[in-house]
């Protein structure tokens, strides 16, 4: 009886010896694996640099804002631009869109809300709205990106 339990102690410790040692080597070599594998939906956008002006205004009483850029890079063809910002009714809500280049500057008036048949229900923005741009042309792609206070 004392040697079926020692035989039962001494099998137990190797278990938890062999399930130790398999979750310690097995961690380490996993993330190599991950990190060694390149996502081809990854890719780099670099930023637009800083000769590119950027502007939005609010206008009508912070129901609607007026973005503007100038000086864009030679040759840009498109710009899309998002608006996300938080509402105090509705929650998170933003504004898409892309802009066909016509030379180097737009300008865009933007609705903070939803029009339909001629009405307006217009967004409560609580804090800060996060522009982002994105620059498509000969050169790629250039990103800008910023938050603003109404």
């Amino acid at each position: 009886m004392k040697l079926n339990k020692n035989i039962y102690i001494i099998g137990t410790v190797l278990l938890v010896l062999l399930v130790s040692i398999f979750i310690l080597f097995g961690r380490k070599q996993l993330p190599k694996e991950i990190n060694n594998e390149i996502s081809p939906s990854e890719e780099l956008i670099l930023t637009i640099d800083n000769s590119v002006k950027v502007s939005l205004d609010s206008i009508s009483g912070n129901k609607e804002l007026s973005l503007k850029v100038s000086n864009m890079p030679k040759n840009t063809q498109s710009v899309d631009y998002e608006l996300s910002y938080k509402t105090a009714q509705q929650g998170l809500q933003g504004i898409i869109g892309t802009i066909t280049n016509e030379g180097d500057s737009f300008e865009k008036k933007l609705t903070l809300g939803t029009c339909s048949s001629g009405t307006c229900v217009y967004h409560q923005v609580v804090g800060k709205i996060k522009l982002t741009l994105k620059f498509t042309g000969e050169y790629g792609e250039k990103i800008f990106e910023k938050e603003y206070e109404l």
